[in-house]
């Protein structure tokens, strides 16, 4: 799967996520920039809460112990921050 491809996935599952935490009741503030360790910060409007998240697409193995889902580990930068990551398939529904 070419690089393109990846990130247009990946977008895919960052709007998803968009979608499921609307649903859910925050309010959503999307990294505009494309980089960095967030890619959203949400806020729930009842609770106050506010949460840094990540998304990342799950990946399977083709080779080694196949089917079975790639580990992502957060960076230091992340683990300082409090980021969360928010995982999800590429064919799951919201």
């Amino acid at each position: 799967m070419g690089g393109d491809q990846k990130k247009v996935i990946g977008d895919i599952s960052e709007h998803r996520a968009i979608i499921k935490y609307l649903k859910e009741g925050y309010m959503v503030f999307k990294n505009v920039s494309g980089i960095g360790c967030v890619d959203m910060i949400i806020l729930h409007k009842k609770t106050g809460q506010l949460r840094k998240i990540d998304v990342k697409t799950n990946s399977y193995r083709q080779s080694w112990k196949p089917g079975t889902r790639i580990h992502r580990q957060r960076t230091k930068e992340q683990v300082r921050l409090g980021v969360e990551f928010e995982f999800l398939d590429k064919d799951e529904n919201v």
